[in-house]
């Protein structure tokens, strides 16, 4: 006997479907610092499966009228586009202010390099690697706003600290930076930006 899958239960699995699709980035650093496996193995292998597994999700939900999954995952995207932004800007205007003295966006080209191989002056490299940042901070987003939802923008800002230290525990491995008072203070303003950034839109767009 054919049993409908009740809503909520599908909006479960749609969600979690998509939180696991929007974390391929993050898990492709995650298992390139730990050494299992290399960082470009992930990105080649599973980053256009990931993205097309977000698309059908969005398809799924709205065929569903799922509009709770639909509504978190399109604002999700666009908002962790927009806090990413914030998060350079941030960054950048450290830069200027010559707190930071030195170049807060060297990570990008190392990790172009460590996706494509070439050097890290290569512009394919630099491209590569700028790409690799976004779409983090893009699956990052949706990732928050599959879970969280319309949550108190606080919430953002937790989760941009838990990504921060993250971060700051991979990044010796994976560029070979050592962390000083300068890396880090950099580290935490860009993170917080974001999650400000990320918990306001998503607290005012989402619907439920």
């Amino acid at each position: 006997m054919h049993t409908a899958i009740a809503p909520q239960v599908q909006n479960r699995i749609l969600a979690w479907i998509g939180v696991a699709c929007a974390s391929v980035s993050g898990a492709a650093l995650i298992v390139h610092a730990l050494g299992w496996l290399p960082m470009y193995f992930l990105v080649e292998v599973l980053a256009l499966p990931s993205l097309l597994g977000l698309l059908i999700v969005g398809v799924a939900a709205h065929r569903i009228h799922s509009t709770i999954v639909l509504d978190r995952l399109v604002v999700g995207a666009w908002a962790g586009l927009a806090a990413t932004l914030a998060y350079d800007a941030v960054r950048w205007l450290l830069r200027q202010t010559a707190i930071i003295s030195f170049d807060p966006f060297m990570s990008h080209p190392i990790f172009g390099m460590l996706i494509t191989g070439l050097p890290e002056t290569s512009p394919t490299a630099v491209l590569i690697g700028w790409l690799y940042h976004f779409w983090n901070g893009f699956g990052f987003g949706v990732m928050y706003t599959l879970i969280a939802g319309p949550a108190a923008w606080g919430y953002a800002v937790i989760w941009a600290l838990f990504l921060e230290v993250a971060w700051l525990t991979a990044l010796p491995s994976v560029a070979s930076f050592d962390l000083n008072p300068e890396l880090i203070t950099l580290s935490i303003v860009g993170h917080l930006a974001y999650g400000v950034v990320l918990g306001i839109l998503a607290q005012r767009f989402i619907r439920a």
